[in-house]
Order: C-alpha cells, then sequence, then structure tokens
C-alpha cells in the first residue's frame, strides 16, 4: 500500500499537463584574498607530505578550485609547504608551485617530510601574551606531526605557557596546545594597518566566438573556444588582452573581442565535476552523478560514481521506492521500464553520506536562487535536448500504478545564476560540462515538476 506522501505525489504527477515551454585575480596571496564574495585564507606553514589515496585527483595551478591543470593517480606523493583554506575548504601548497585538495577522504598527510621551515620567534616569557599573524594550528603536542585540535584565526591573541624547540604551548578559547613560534609575535602597541582593498571583479561579454589562450597572445595554445554573447569575469588585463574565466578554466582572450559590461553580477557554484559516460558508462546515472558531485561539493564521501550507483536502492519498476531497473543500461522491456530514481528515494538514498540531504520539490525558482546565495548546489529535474517542451508519457510503475511522467526528463545540478536571468548548471551527460542556460529554457523544464534536491 502506499503511503499518503507516495499518493500525493502520484497523484500530484498524473493531474499534470505539459508545459510549454570563475577565478580569482592573478594577485600575491595575501592572508585574505577576496574572490567573488569567497576568501582564500592562508595557515602557519604546514610542512610534510601529501599523498593521493583515491584512484585519481586534480592538481590546482593556483588556489582555486576552478583552476584544474593536472590529474594524478593514487600512490602519488608530493612535498607541502603550506595549507590554505579556499571557499571554506582545505587545499596544500606544493613544493611544486602547485595545490591539491586536503580532504582526507582523498589524501592522506604526514609531517614535516624535510622541508625547511621559518626560524623560531625567540622564546617568550611565561603567561606572556602574543598575536598570531596567520591562521595557525594549535596542536597536541610541539611538532607538525601531531594531531591539530583547533585553528586560531589570525589576529588572535593568545597566552603562551611555556616554549620547546620553537613550538609554544598556547591557551586560546578555553584550549590548550602547541604552536609554532615562526607565526607568533608580541602583542603590538598599536592597532594594526588596514589591510588593503582589492578591486571588484569586472565582466565582459564576447561579441563573436572567441579563443580562449594559455597565455597573452596568438602563439599560444587554444584552451577552449567562449560562444559569442557569453559573459565572462576579468582577473587582469596585459597588451590589450585580457584574462578571463570561462566553463572551469582561466586564460587570455584578445580584448577586440570583448565588450564591457555594467550592472552585471553572477554567483556560480563550482562543483567538482562527474560524467556519466566516462570513465563508468551509466547511460540512465544522471541522477547518482548528479547528487555525487554535491556530496563531493561538501566533502560528505570520496566514493567513485560506480559504487555511487551500485549502492542505490534498485526497484524492478518503481522510481519512487529506488532505482527502476539499472542506471547502466538502456532496458528495453514490455512494459517499458522509466528508468530513474525519483526525489524522495534519492534524498533517504543520500542521507546516508549527509544528513542534511533534503527533498525541496516544490521550491519556485526564486526558492532555488536563495539555496545558491548560501552555497547549497542543487540537483534539478528538467529535459533533454536542450531544454525542450516537457513531453508527458505513462508508466506501469509496478506498485505505484499507471503513472504520467514527463518521458524526456533529465538531471543536473544547479550552481549558479545571474543578473541577466539566466542559470548556470553542471551537467553529467553533456560535453559542456558547465554551461549558462537562458531563463526561459531553464524555467518551463524544471517547472513542469518542480523537482530538486539540495545538499546544505
Amino acid at each position: 500500500m502506499l503511503s499518503k506522501k507516495l499518493k500525493s505525489h502520484v497523484a500530484k504527477i498524473t493531474l499534470m499537463s505539459m508545459i510549454a515551454v570563475t577565478a580569482p585575480s592573478v594577485l600575491p596571496i595575501i592572508e585574505e584574498l577576496q574572490s567573488f564574495g569567497s576568501a582564500v585564507s592562508v595557515f602557519a606553514q604546514e610542512t610534510g607530505k601529501v599523498t593521493v589515496t583515491c584512484s585519481s585527483l586534480w592538481t590546482y595551478s593556483s588556489a582555486s578550485w576552478s583552476a584544474k591543470i593536472a590529474v594524478v593517480s593514487k600512490g602519488t606523493s608530493f612535498n607541502v609547504t603550506d595549507k590554505v583554506t579556499v571557499d571554506g575548504r582545505s587545499m596544500y601548497r606544493l613544493e611544486n608551485g602547485r595545490y591539491i585538495t586536503a580532504n582526507p577522504a582523498y589524501v592522506s598527510f604526514s609531517g614535516s617530510a624535510g622541508i625547511s621551515t621559518p626560524a623560531p620567534a625567540p622564546a617568550p616569557t611565561a603567561t606572556s601574551l602574543m598575536t598570531t599573524t596567520a591562521n595557525l594550528y594549535m596542536r597536541t603536542g610541539p611538532g607538525g606531526g601531531y594531531q591539530s585540535i583547533r585553528i586560531i584565526p589570525k589576529g588572535s591573541q593568545v597566552s603562551v605557557l611555556r616554549s620547546s624547540n620553537g613550538w609554544y604551548e598556547v591557551s586560546y578559547g578555553g584550549s590548550t596546545g602547541w604552536s609554532s613560534g615562526a607565526y607568533l609575535t608580541a602583542v603590538a602597541t598599536s592597532a594594526p594597518a588596514p589591510a588593503p582593498s582589492l578591486p571588484a571583479v569586472s565582466y565582459r561579454r564576447t561579441t563573436a566566438n572567441l579563443n580562449m589562450r594559455s597565455g597573452v597572445g596568438t602563439s599560444y595554445a587554444i584552451l577552449t573556444t567562449i560562444p559569442g554573447g557569453t559573459t565572462v569575469p576579468v582577473s587582469g588585463t596585459s597588451g590589450g588582452w585580457y584574462q578571463v574565466s570561462y566553463n572551469g578554466k582561466t586564460g587570455w582572450a584578445s580584448g577586440s573581442y570583448l565588450q564591457a559590461v555594467t550592472n552585471y553580477s553572477e554567483k556560480i557554484i563550482d562543483i567538482p565535476y562527474i560524467n556519466q559516460y566516462a570513465p563508468v558508462y551509466a547511460p540512465m546515472g544522471c541522477e547518482g552523478a548528479s547528487l555525487l558531485m554535491t556530496l563531493q561539493f561538501k566533502e560528505s564521501t570520496g566514493v567513485s560514481l560506480k559504487e555511487f550507483l551500485e549502492n542505490m536502492p534498485k526497484t524492478e519498476r518503481n522510481p519512487f521506492a529506488g532505482f527502476a531497473s539499472t542506471p547502466f543500461a538502456v532496458v528495453n522491456d514490455t512494459p517499458e521500464i522509466f528508468q530513474s530514481i525519483f526525489t524522495e528515494a534519492l534524498t533517504s538514498y543520500g542521507k546516508n553520506y549527509n544528513a542534511s540531504v533534503t527533498d525541496i520539490s516544490g521550491y519556485s525558482t526564486e526558492q532555488l536562487k536563495t539555496e545558491i546565495d548560501k552555497g547549497n548546489p542543487m540537483v534539478v529535474y528538467v529535459t533533454t535536448r536542450d531544454y525542450e517542451a516537457p513531453k508527458w508519457k505513462v508508466y506501469d510503475m509496478g506498485e505505484a500504478g499507471m503513472v504520467n511522467i514527463v518521458d524526456n526528463m533529465h538531471v543536473m545540478v544547479l550552481t549558479g545564476y545571474n543578473s541577466d536571468g539566466s542559470y548556470h548548471v553542471t551537467d553529467p551527460a553533456s560535453s559542456r560540462n558547465r554551461y549558462w542556460v537562458t531563463q526561459a529554457k531553464f524555467e518551463a523544464s524544471y517547472n513542469a515538476l518542480k523537482w530538486a534536491v539540495v545538499v546544505r
């Protein structure tokens, strides 16, 4: 027997009728670098060795989740010189100048790999007051190999109790532990000078299909082509060329084809990308791939797409209870099976990884934007083939009965919006990966069902 909620869900679908229808500036990394309203915070030097523990992992050319440069395989190790936090998530700065995630779900870290560290400050007197000069780790013992207790924010005053080999036992916020003296200084007698303000992000719009190159000039390699009419953030200029970001890449484009834009703003959440066709072939797995991207963004799991899809609850033909049939193949059966998993079952499965996964079906697009403002990407049920008009068809869904459903359904992640009204999506089935959708197309396809799942 169906639950009241399930009956309501089925009734709502049956009664429906067809509805027509970014990279930060290239600047020296300072202690607080603002970019798109997010912060890059540099911790006191974290030295040691980091080793990749998952099958493959991106490295980055700068402290930005959009600055992907190369993939490294499991077992690869790097020397670490620092640790930073970018948009609330941690990165290690590597000795070779690159960056890698510090998420323990993907890497392991061991302190003190023989990398040089700053000279220790003079030993303070007992119970003296000192100020942190960077976001500083408090550890269980006097060395980088000891477990971190907490992070002391830059500019905080701490009570120093004793010292040992350049490390100091400090008390802060009710906690006591050890911190490197290289990042502690005597309490200043006057207020520190304010941090310099950074210029606001500017935008330009392409006037033609425009090549983004790896350097300033046409002799450099083409990274991607930006379609005409696309608005892109600008982070620097050189000799009539602009450093711009598009579709997860940052490079240089000729200013001859970039037009200044005023009164424009955008909000994009840069999440890890997973393709449902490669390396795992899951032609019907857009729901699972989309949810996994949001869970990985929230650092809730490091499982592979294959494992994530295999562990989903399965049913013979009822998507309200689990994934109907299999996500790994297109199944031809009589009567036809609607191969999908609907929001209630998807939410229930997602809670195994993050208790904050929530079914927000029924949300208006304005409510979806509010979640974006809070930094929460959402799994949304829309349509295939460039957001074509919804096509309705009745399917036998087993114990759920005969259900009238959008036959050309597709699922992806809503990751942003802009002041022009367009929506930014991360699509597991598209070669574009991340792209903008016009307001009319997205809202018409989303409003057919108004189905969505958020990971807060």
